[in-house]
């Protein structure tokens, strides 16, 4: 069984790609696995500190893809728990990076464009190289929707804007499954009247956006101490762009996840959405939305056939992605020699 490591820039935590050729296809039959890569990594050699992505990856047996993709995304606690109800755009591009040292898509070259079936949302994501180098690649990423998908199929709770109950009152939110399902709350409800405020906030208000999100997973439905929803605060305090922060696992993003951009772009679409009514006052473009985080910015491209909730979302793009291989997982002793035994009974 191949294993590898491998980054891209922006990424909360590098990803883990493991070769699902000898797997089930059933995620609850991978997950024993999981649990013993997880327990064999030797974080101390590891400068990238908690890795927490882990992605099952095959050959598509599909004629319109290359790869098929499995998303893990690791809960800290004791045990451990694994997540798989949504997807990782950063380690979508880590893992199409793996798939080309192992021969299975072409090597990165300008131009080249990889397509991939997630099989956790059943998107689709097409990687097109932009620049290629040894040990990496710098890329756009699309977003291609299915066709016929409405903006009012984004809405997971049926409503454009949701009230939500919390301890410190009643949050409008607007709730847009894009990618992932993301819950977008205006930063100014929650006091936050500059950009440094929201980028410089710390406990207080990632414990009232854990609140919230906690809050729209039960309107949905899901278990509130799972990941999904993911959850950001949004506002503008610069003409033509939004300043953007959301939550990772377990604490801060440090820029924004490939599917928060693609959401927030799909939200930005849909007209009386939370994050429609910052763009539109603050004179934004939704072709080209410039959006700030403390890590740096990111351009995100949406098409749509309008704004209207039976209008269609067409695709999102995100461009300038820097990726790179790392290398082979850093076992404790005595695990890595078992590890080297199992990947050429695999291989």
């Amino acid at each position: 069984m191949l294993t590898y490591l491998a980054h891209a820039e922006g990424s909360v935590s590098s990803s883990i790609i493991i070769d699902g050729s000898e797997l089930g296809t059933n995620p609850i039959d991978v997950i024993p696995v999981l649990h013993r890569i997880h327990t064999d990594l030797d974080d101390s050699q590891h400068p990238h500190g908690l890795i927490s992505k882990f992605v099952v990856i095959r050959p598509s047996t599909h004629p319109m893809y290359d790869l098929s993709y499995w998303f893990f995304q690791l809960v800290p606690g004791n045990p451990v728990s694994f997540d798989y109800e949504g997807s990782c755009g950063h380690s979508i591009l880590a893992a199409i990076q793996v798939a080309m040292k192992w021969g299975w898509v072409a090597s990165a070259s300008p131009g080249l464009r990889v397509r991939v079936y997630i099989e956790n949302v059943g998107d689709s994501l097409v990687c097109e190289v932009d620049h290629a180098v040894r040990a990496g690649m710098n890329c756009t990423a699309h977003f291609i929707e299915n066709q016929g998908t409405s903006l009012g199929s984004l809405l997971p709770s049926g409503q454009v804007r949701n009230y939500l109950q919390t301890s410190f009152g009643d949050i409008e939110v607007s709730i847009v499954s894009s990618g992932n399902s993301y819950v977008f709350v205006h930063a100014e409800s929650l006091g936050i009247d500059s950009e440094e405020a929201l980028f410089e906030a710390g406990a207080e208000l990632l414990a009232r956006l854990q609140e919230i999100r906690q809050a729209a997973a039960l309107k949905l439905g899901w278990k509130p101490d799972g990941v999904f929803p993911k959850i950001a605060a949004v506002a503008s305090y610069q003409p033509g762009s939004l300043s953007f922060r959301a939550i990772s696992v377990p604490s801060w993003h440090p820029t924004i996840a490939l599917t928060g951009a693609a959401c927030v772009g799909a939200a930005a679409s849909i007209k009386g959405s939370v994050v429609y009514g910052i763009v539109q006052a603050s004179k934004s473009s939704t072709y080209r939305l410039n959006v700030r985080t403390k890590g740096g910015s990111t351009i995100i491209s949406t098409s749509t056939t309008g704004p209207e909730l039976d209008d269609y979302l067409l695709y999102n793009s995100i461009s300038d992605k820097n990726v790179r291989l790392i290398g082979s997982l850093p076992l404790k002793k005595g695990a890595a020699r078992e590890w080297e035994l199992q990947s050429k009974v695999f291989a």
